[in-house]
C-alpha cells in the first residue's frame, strides 16, 4: 500500500450490519476500533448494528470518539438495517442524513481512512465509492483498509480482473489483525 500524505484523524468502518457479537468479523471490528482510539483516532460509522455498533463499543472501550451518520427517520426505506440506539447512545455525536446516498457522501468525507470488513451490498457501495476517492486524490487518499483473509483473492481478483491504473492498485491493503490497521493507519509498513 502506498503511503499517503493526508494526515489521519478520522477512521471510518463499513461491513455487515447483521454481524452477531460473537462472530469473528464483530470481534475483530472491536478490537480494531478499541486500538485506534487508544492511539488518538475518531472512529466514525453508520450508526446501525453489527460491525457499526462494535466499532462504536471498541472505540469507547479504548476511551475514544465515535461519529455516527444515519439516515432521517423519515427518509428510513422499508428494508433499512436501520439505526442501532445501543450505538447511538454510545456516539459522541450523530449527524442525520435525508438520502442513503447522502449518507454515504457523508461516511466519506469524514473518513481520513476506511476499514472494510465482510458485509453486503451496501458494504459493496462504500467499497466503490472509496475506492474511486482514493484515485481521484491519490497521494493524499485515503487508505482502503480490508480486514480477514477473504479479502485477499477478492482483492486480487478485482485488481487483476479489472482495468485498474496502477494507483488504484496502490491505495488498498489485505489485513487479518488489529496492529496491522494501526501501522497503515500511521503510515507504517503492515506487520
Amino acid at each position: 500500500m502506498k503511503k499517503t500524505k493526508k494526515i489521519i484523524k478520522r477512521v471510518t468502518f463499513f461491513g455487515d450490519g447483521e454481524a452477531g457479537e460473537k462472530e469473528k468479523h464483530y470481534q475483530a471490528a472491536k478490537r480494531t476500533a478499541r486500538l485506534l482510539a487508544e492511539n488518538g483516532y475518531i472512529i466514525v460509522n453508520g450508526g446501525g448494528p453489527g460491525v457499526m455498533r462494535a466499532a462504536t463499543e471498541g472505540a469507547k472501550e479504548g476511551g475514544g470518539r465515535v461519529e455516527v451518520v444515519v439516515l432521517a427517520k423519515k427518509s428510513e426505506p422499508d428494508n433499512y438495517e436501520g439505526v442501532d440506539q445501543k450505538n447511538l447512545k454510545m456516539a459522541d455525536k450523530i449527524i442525520e442524513e435525508e438520502s442513503y446516498p447522502k449518507r454515504i457522501e457523508k461516511l466519506m468525507e469524514l473518513g481520513d481512512a476506511f476499514v472494510i470488513f465482510k458485509g453486503g451490498t451496501g458494504t459493496i457501495s462504500e467499497i466503490g465509492m472509496a475506492w474511486n476517492r482514493a484515485k481521484y486524490d491519490y497521494g493524499h487518499h485515503e487508505p482502503l483498509i480490508f480486514f480477514g483473509q477473504f479479502w485477499q483473492k477478492i482483492v486480487v481478483d478485482l485488481i487483476t480482473g479489472l482495468n485498474l491504473e496502477k494507483k488504484e492498485r496502490e491505495v488498498v491493503g489485505v489485513v487479518t489483525k488489529a496492529e496491522q490497521v494501526l501501522a497503515l493507519v500511521q503510515g507504517r509498513k503492515e506487520k
